[in-house]
């Protein structure tokens, strides 16, 4: 797979070229916090935003606000150019607020009027449209009957579709297209020009729904990023998954592979033709020091769980005989990498995670004698490994050591792999008697623990 140029090939490439540019052009941001209604899974539900705006709007509600959010709502509306509505501050002694108001032609979302002077009409909506001639039916009834208001004694007539900006203009042409995104910058006003001087509870209540609003109904610069990202995930999603079959089908052949891979990487030692070992996994032996030879297992061909470990450390517990298959009870130690579970790892952040693991079930006065004498003698051991902070404090994984897979100074990305494994083996095993010693002698310890009747 590795090597092979082709005209697909090139021109895969071409276009990830495009989408990495375009990535690269798109500035940073972070996704914002969540607002309480987004947290509670209601964030896009027009009852929730009505009594919020209502609750603000009513003088005599537990806010703080008094009247002064309501006056600056009218004022803001009265300043529109699309708004023939006038208001004056002595309106207020007589302003009442209400919701759902009951009329023979349906329930219009909230009313305020003055006395005889005026009334303003809402309907709200956020996601969803119009009913049918909604808004008609408002403008041609001829009372609000649940607040006992007859529209033929009041003189100014007005309506209200709040709805967010891009949303359809309601049918009856009485009603103005107020957006969401003006109540909140008119709120976000309102608080400006008040600083400190309501609740701070109340305030916080009105930011989180001014955020609300906003996050719903205005992308915010990480949310056109992710929106950039997903259009250029559709417009390349060809390429990508082609390049992402390639790469699982490469990973899947590597898997059945690394250990020879990593035997020929080797420049000590050589792989045993005829071994006692499964046909699927890698014999690879060496001459320490000129003198003894040592036989080093690589279990490849399975999914994740990729073990290294000595001919010896994988037996019988009640025979001691060496096995190199599941076969109960056993006892087995071992150097491992992680094939499946740690991938991202390894892909996205280039890093091999090494483990020296002691592999339960085992027999537990295996087990805790293992552990305890590891621990007991950890700082010996320290003084052997490679790197610092390798010893975890783990029952079952001892040691945890990472290793950079460096893509960039070769050919190809399962070389890279290849390389950080070698390094890891060459500094635990090959150029490391002492800290395999070391760990040998436990386990032959350990294993006199089991009682075998």
């Amino acid at each position: 797979m590795e090597g092979i140029r082709d005209v697909t090939s090139e021109s895969i490439e071409h276009d990830l070229n495009e989408l990495t540019q375009r990535l690269d052009t798109l500035p940073e941001a972070d996704e914002p916090p969540p607002t309480t209604l987004q947290i509670l899974g209601r964030s896009r539900r027009e009852t929730d935003w009505q009594q919020f705006l209502l609750h603000f709007l009513t003088p005599d509600e537990a806010h703080g606000l008094n009247d002064e959010a309501l006056e600056h709502l009218l004022r803001a509306l009265s300043a529109r150019d699309d708004f023939e509505f006038s208001f004056s501050r002595f309106d207020l002694d007589d302003v009442q607020v209400e919701q759902e108001v009951v009329t023979d032609q349906g329930r219009p979302d909230i009313v305020i009027w003055s006395d005889k002077d005026w009334f303003l009409c809402f309907e709200l909506k956020v996601d969803s449209s119009e009913g049918t001639d909604q808004t008609k039916r408002y403008v041609e009834v001829e009372a609000f009957d649940g607040i006992n208001l007859d529209k033929s004694v009041i003189e100014g007539h007005h309506y209200v579709y709040l709805a967010p900006a891009d949303a359809s203009s309601p049918n009856a042409c009485e009603f103005v297209h107020v957006s969401w995104e003006w109540i909140a910058s008119e709120l976000q006003a309102f608080l400006a020009e008040s600083y400190g001087e309501y609740p701070s509870r109340t305030t916080a209540q009105l930011n989180a729904f001014i955020d609300t609003i906003r996050n719903e109904l205005t992308m915010t610069d990480y949310q056109e990023n992710q929106q950039e990202k997903m259009e250029l995930y559709v417009r390349h999603y060809d390429e990508i998954q082609e390049v992402e079959d390639a790469f699982v089908e490469g990973w899947t052949e590597f898997e059945q592979e690394w250990g020879t891979r990593l035997a020929n990487a080797l420049d000590t030692g050589e792989v045993e033709s005829s071994s006692p070992v499964p046909d699927e996994y890698v014999t690879f032996k060496f001459n320490r020091n000129g003198e003894s030879s040592e036989r080093w297992i690589f279990k490849q061909a399975t999914s994740d769980w990729a073990w290294i470990f000595r001919d010896g450390w994988w037996k019988r517990a009640d025979t001691r005989e060496n096995i190199y298959n599941r076969n109960r009870p056993d006892v087995r130690i071992g150097f491992l990498h992680r094939l499946e579970k740690h991938r991202e790892n390894a892909v996205r952040d280039h890093e091999l995670k090494i483990f020296f693991r002691m592999t339960p079930p085992s027999p537990e006065e295996f087990k805790s004698s293992f552990e305890q004498m590891f621990y007991d003698r950890k700082e010996k051991i320290a003084d052997y490994t490679p790197q610092p902070g390798e010893i975890t404090g783990n029952k079952s994984n001892l040691l945890e050591v990472t290793y950079d897979i460096d893509v960039k100074n070769h050919e190809s990305y399962f070389e890279a792999y290849i390389a950080a494994l070698r390094d890891a083996f060459v500094d635990h095993v090959v150029d490391n008697e002492e800290l395999v010693s070391k760990i040998d002698d436990i386990y032959t310890e350990s294993l006199e623990e089991i009682d075998l009747e």
